[in-house]
């Protein structure tokens, strides 16, 4: 049967208390079982300290979630539950009760602490004190709650837990921003990062490309002068053989002529007597290569005299024109580019944009710094890397 009491304490504080029979009678102490919870947290490092008597008796820091204790009769215990960053509670338990109740036994008491975080500008002076005190009953014969207490500060526990209410709806709605600014702020993280990939993968490629062609225009060069090299071994080669070859034939031809013979001695000639020598021939005229006067015995066919004259080319070689044309410097109009930087602060990051505008189109820019650190580029809406933000952007800066 669920007690009135502890309905109460559940309404005011979160913690349920409850107390159940179980046919279990105990003769010289009494049993009390308790779960221990943390809200929005976990039980590592909470603790829960035992005093009997206003003297600290043990302390335990595990097995808490769901415990049972015996408390000796006829004594006060206090059972103080706390974590740090939470409002620490405490209940208290008077096990004082008459002899011939000790005698018939006592029904084990069931009871549940919940531990709030500590909210700034939350008064909880409240739970200095107990937050429930257990005592004997007359009228049920067994320990309950004491309902006179729990009147005397329902008022100021009831305050509390309306403010603690309000700060955790504060921070609930405060974590669903941060959970929302964080997933975006990872997404578009992840989403520089992969277009940084790609960039990255496109320039890997492109310089994989260059390494290739590089290494085959090698190759090819390496191959076109191994070949020519080996042209001119073999040139060479065929070279060295024909000179042998000749040199060979040479001396195959040497070898195969006859000795020259031994020329025969002549008698010497006999002297003879000198005939007188014969008169000149009269003189001859030449006109234009014609005899006039035929000499006997001669040749009467005409000869020509050999004429040598040379007469000057009439192609005369084309004048030198030592003269240079300068071209003349063809100037281009440099379109004039409008620049507008601005600078946006907003709570969580730093915008700084910027416009270029040469007269024909508009690019925009964007640098966005977020408060956690990161930082992204933008350029006309899609995102882009630092290299082409700063050559591009700064460039009529720099």
């Amino acid at each position: 049967m669920m007690r009135t009491g502890t309905l109460q304490v559940c309404a005011f504080i979160g913690a349920l208390v409850f107390a159940s029979a179980t046919g279990v009678r105990a003769q010289s102490n009494f049993q009390v079982n308790g779960r221990f919870k943390v809200e929005d947290g976990s039980l590592d490092g909470a603790r829960m300290i035992v005093y009997k008597n206003g003297e600290k008796q043990r302390t335990l820091n595990s097995g808490l979630a769901k415990f049972t204790m015996d408390l000796d009769l006829n004594s006060n215990y206090i059972l103080e539950f706390e974590k740090s960053g939470f409002v620490t509670k405490r209940l208290s338990f008077d096990t004082h009760a008459p002899a011939e109740a000790i005698t018939n036994g006592f029904t084990p008491f069931e009871f549940v602490v919940s531990l709030f975080k500590q909210y700034d500008g939350v008064n909880t002076v409240v739970f200095n004190q107990p937050v429930g005190m257990i005592r004997f009953d007359k009228n049920t014969q067994d320990f309950d709650y004491d309902t006179d207490y729990t009147k005397s500060i329902q008022s100021a526990l009831e305050e509390t837990m309306r403010n603690v209410a309000a700060k955790q709806e504060q921070e609930k709605g405060r974590e669903e921003i941060e959970a929302k600014e964080k997933a975006r702020a990872a997404a578009e993280q992840a989403k520089a990062e992969a277009e940084a990939a790609k960039e990255k993968a496109r320039a890997d490629a492109a310089k994989a490309k260059e390494e290739a062609e590089a290494a085959r225009e090698k190759a090819k060069a390496d191959k076109e002068a191994a070949e020519a090299a080996k042209r001119e071994e073999a040139m060479k080669q065929a070279q060295a053989k024909k000179a042998a070859d000749e040199l060979r034939a040479a001396e195959a031809r040497k070898k195969a002529e006859p000795p020259p013979a031994s020329p025969a001695r002549e008698p010497k000639p006999v002297a003879k007597p000198r005939k007188p020598a014969p008169p000149p021939p009269p003189a001859r005229s030449v006109d234009k290569g014609l005899r006039k006067e035929p000499v006997s015995g001669e040749d009467q066919r005409r000869t020509l005299a050999v004429r040598e004259s040379s007469e000057p080319s009439p192609v005369r070689p084309a004048p030198v024109n030592e003269r240079s044309e300068t071209k003349p410097e063809i100037k281009r109009p440099v379109p004039e580019i409008l620049r507008n930087e601005e600078l946006i602060v907003e709570p969580n990051q730093v915008i700084v944009r910027i416009q270029l505008d040469n007269g024909k189109e508009r690019t925009e820019y964007r640098k966005v710094t977020h408060k956690y650190g990161q930082t992204f580029y933008f350029k006309d809406g899609q995102s882009t890397s630092r290299l082409v933000y700063e050559r591009e952007a700064l460039a009529e800066v720099r």
